[in-house]
C-alpha cells in the first residue's frame, strides 16, 4: 500500500452506518531484524489482546478507529483505519533495518487525512493517539530528517492534534538505545526491559482508548496509570 493510497478519500458511507464520534489510533511498530524472536511474537500476541479489549466495550468498539504502520528502513501502512468492531490485527514479521522519520511522517499523514474524513462526514472526533515502539537505533535515517520529523511531531503535540507515546524495548542483557528517542519524542519516552512490559504497554494503550471513548471530544481526560512498568 502506497502513501497516496493510505491518505486517499475515505468512503463516507461508513459514517452513515456508524455516526459515533471517533478516536483515531495509530500503532507504529518496528519490524526490523532485531525485533525477531520473542519480541515480534509478543507484539503479535499483544495486538490480539488489544483488539479483544477494544471490542469488549460496545461504545469503545464503535468509536475507536485503528491503523497500524510497520517500519524497518521503510514505512508501510499494513492496516488502514479500521473501526474497532471490525479490527483484526495482521501478523507482523521482521525484516530490514531501522528508520524513524519515515514512520513518523507516514503516521502523521494518515492521522491528518483520517481527521479530514471525519470533518467531511460531519463526525466529531478526539485527539489522535499514537503508540511508537522500537528496539533499535535509526541507522537508516539521517540527522536532518530526524530533526524535521521531531519538529513536526512537537508542533502537532503542542496544537493538540496528537498524543504521541514512545517506547523503547530492550532486555536486561541488551538495554534499548533511548538516545535518539529522547530527541524525537515530545513526551519522555519509556524504556521497556522485558516482554511483560511490552505486552502491558499495548494493553495500557487499549485501556487508554476506552477511557477516551467514554468522554466527550475536547474534554480533559485522565489516562490510566502506566502500570506496565511494574512488571
Amino acid at each position: 500500500m502506497s502513501i497516496q493510497d493510505s491518505v486517499g478519500v475515505y468512503d463516507q458511507a461508513e459514517f452513515a452506518e456508524n455516526p459515533e464520534q471517533r478516536c483515531p489510533i495509530v500503532l507504529i511498530l518496528d519490524v526490523s531484524g532485531s525485533m525477531g524472536g520473542q519480541k515480534i511474537q509478543t507484539v503479535n500476541q499483544a495486538l490480539v489482546k488489544f483488539g479483544e479489549i477494544i471490542k469488549d466495550d460496545s461504545v469503545t468498539a464503535l468509536r475507536a478507529d485503528v491503523a497500524i504502520i510497520e517500519f524497518d528502513h521503510e514505512a508501510r501502512v499494513v492496516q488502514d483505519f479500521t473501526n474497532g468492531t471490525d479490527f483484526e490485527p495482521p501478523t507482523l514479521s521482521v525484516k530490514g533495518g531501522t528508520n524513524y522519520s519515515k514512520a513518523i511522517n507516514l503516521a502523521l499523514d494518515i492521522s491528518e487525512a483520517r481527521k479530514q474524513s471525519y470533518r467531511d462526514g460531519g463526525v466529531a472526533y478526539y485527539r489522535s493517539l499514537a503508540y511508537f515502539l522500537t528496539d533499535g537505533y535509526p541507522e537508516h535515517d539521517n540527522a536532518s530528517e530526524l530533526a524535521k520529523a521531531a519538529e513536526r511531531l512537537k508542533e502537532m503535540e503542542e496544537n493538540r492534534n496528537i498524543a504521541f507515546f514512545c517506547f523503547g524495548i530492550g532486555t536486561p542483557d541488551l538495554p534499548a538505545d533511548m538516545s535518539e528517542l529522547a530527541k524525537l519524542a515530545p513526551r519522555e519516552p519509556k524504556e521497556l526491559t522485558n516482554m511483560a512490559q511490552l505486552d502491558g504497554s499495548i494493553q495500557w494503550l487499549s485501556r487508554s482508548v476506552a477511557a477516551v471513548s467514554q468522554s466527550q471530544p475536547g474534554e480533559a481526560i485522565r489516562l490510566p496509570e502506566p502500570d506496565y512498568l511494574d512488571f
